[in-house]
């Protein structure tokens, strides 16, 4: 019997899936806060990944995804860049 090899897509919502549930168990431990900040990032991270990674199918090829995922973090990047522009003029609107 051979060995299935997994397809990208498949991998990759794995690891998402794994990052995140290390994120929260880093987050929730009170010892070190560090280890806190790391799991905080990782969440970040995580959960913007996940917006991409849980757009594509499963059974998706690099190849294949590769557009999903691109469209997916430039559409992030404009939403946090913009918002990073707009929130001074925001803030003067507002006082």
């Amino acid at each position: 019997m051979a060995k299935r090899k997994m397809p990208f897509g498949e991998r990759m919502q794995i690891l998402v899936i794994i990052s995140m549930v290390i994120s929260f168990l880093l987050i929730i431990q009170k010892d070190n806060f560090i280890l806190y900040k790391i799991g905080l990032l990782l969440l970040i991270i995580s959960a913007i990944s996940q917006m991409a990674f849980g757009n594509i199918p499963a059974e998706a090829t690099f190849t294949e995804a590769r557009k999903t995922i691109l469209i997916a973090y430039s559409i992030v990047t404009f939403v946090f860049g913009f918002g990073i522009l707009v929130a001074p003029i925001l803030i003067k609107i507002g006082r």
